[in-house]
């Protein structure tokens, strides 16, 4: 019977440790290990999120969830929402470092991670389905990333971060403010203090929440230009002035005005005048430079602004449209977009798994 003992021993403690640890150096990359209530069977050096089946969060790598901030339920992995304008949504980031407890040593052993953060990226918009991903790093451990997804009905809206919203809870410090960076480099998060310092064992783990709102997209206003019309005056001795005095341009800028007399002459201001050298018939086109939205620019005209002039034995200039217009719509430029702690949580080594799972359902 003994023998017996002996050997089936032998055989759990095998198959924990092919099933539980997988070490490659210190800080390395460990494979899930199975939660078992009342056992320390964690890893002596910093590891995030190892665990499976915990009572609370199930597989601890699936840590990054989210749900509508008015919605009473748990986080889940996919929200469905209407993403009317100004719905805010509470985003979660599950931390916790598998080092056993013996390893924290007050602080300084080796199971502690040093310089840990917390880094939520926030896919852009407009669109329909969000992927935004959370990230959890340190100097001495691997990182590890989840994401998650916000699908929206089919209505493309902007998801924007709530400045000032990040926080984090932790059983040992409470709840306490995260820097905005969250959602840029990263914001520094820690057992006591959001210091860093994340500490080995479950009464050591943080949950991070921040908040996003949804936002319509901003109307973008067509951009375009057009050179509407021209007054040109023209006199016997076959002198013509030429203003360019209606110009029509929305979310654009006029940059440039030029006529074009047809004999080769070319002046690029308002307001010209040009002498001819002889009589005959001109064709006096007028354009207008353009720069539009997205900083493209273009030379625009129209059957407005052009004018066919005709000199003949000095009898008085007949100034009429030109006898084949080419007719011009305005250009415009398309319209392609703007752009939720936890109470006192039970140990594993002395509570039982009922207060594990009371406990950490505060924070689901």
């Amino acid at each position: 019977m003994e023998l017996k003992n002996i050997l089936k021993r032998t055989i759990v403690a095998s198959i924990m440790l092919f099933t539980a640890v997988s070490i490659i150096g210190s800080g390395g990359t460990v494979s899930a290990i199975p939660y078992q209530a009342g056992n320390n069977n964690g890893t002596t050096y910093p590891a995030f999120n190892i665990f499976t089946g915990t009572p609370s969060e199930g597989d601890e790598s699936d840590f990054f969830r989210g749900k509508e901030e008015t919605n009473p339920g748990a986080s889940t992995n996919v929200v469905n929402s209407a993403c009317a304008d100004g719905t805010r949504m509470t985003l979660r980031v599950y931390v916790h470092n598998g080092a056993n407890p013996d390893q924290n040593q007050g602080g300084s052993g080796p199971g502690v991670a040093h310089g840990t953060k917390v880094r939520v990226q926030l896919p852009g918009g407009p669109t329909s389905s969000f992927n935004p991903a959370a990230v959890v790093s340190a100097t001495n451990a691997s990182t590890v990333s989840d994401n998650m997804t916000i699908n929206c009905g089919g209505r493309n809206v902007n998801l924007s971060y709530v400045a000032g919203s990040a926080r984090q809870f932790s059983v040992p410090g409470g709840t306490q403010g995260l820097s905005d960076s969250i959602v840029t480099t990263g914001a520094p998060i820690g057992t006591y203090s959001p210091n860093g310092d994340m500490w080995g064992c479950w009464e050591q783990r943080v949950w991070v929440t921040l908040t996003v709102v949804v936002q319509a997209p901003p109307v973008v206003q067509p951009s375009l230009g057009e050179c509407r019309s021209t007054d040109v005056n023209a006199e016997s001795n076959r002198r013509v002035t030429v203003n360019i005095n209606n110009v029509f341009v929305s979310n654009a800028t006029i940059v440039g005005y030029r006529t074009d007399y047809g004999d080769g002459t070319v002046i690029n201001t308002q307001t010209s005048n040009h002498t001819y050298a002889a009589d005959g018939n001109y064709t006096i086109s007028s354009s207008v430079q353009i720069r539009f939205a997205d900083g493209r620019t273009e030379w625009v005209t129209s059957v407005g602004c052009a004018r066919s002039v005709t000199f003949e034995n000095g009898q008085p200039p007949v100034v009429t449209p030109p006898t084949t217009p080419t007719p011009s719509a305005p250009l415009v430029l398309p319209n392609t977009g703007a752009g939720s702690v936890v109470a006192i949580f039970a140990g594993v080594t002395g509570l039982s798994t009922l207060a594990y799972s009371v406990v950490a359902r505060r924070f689901s």
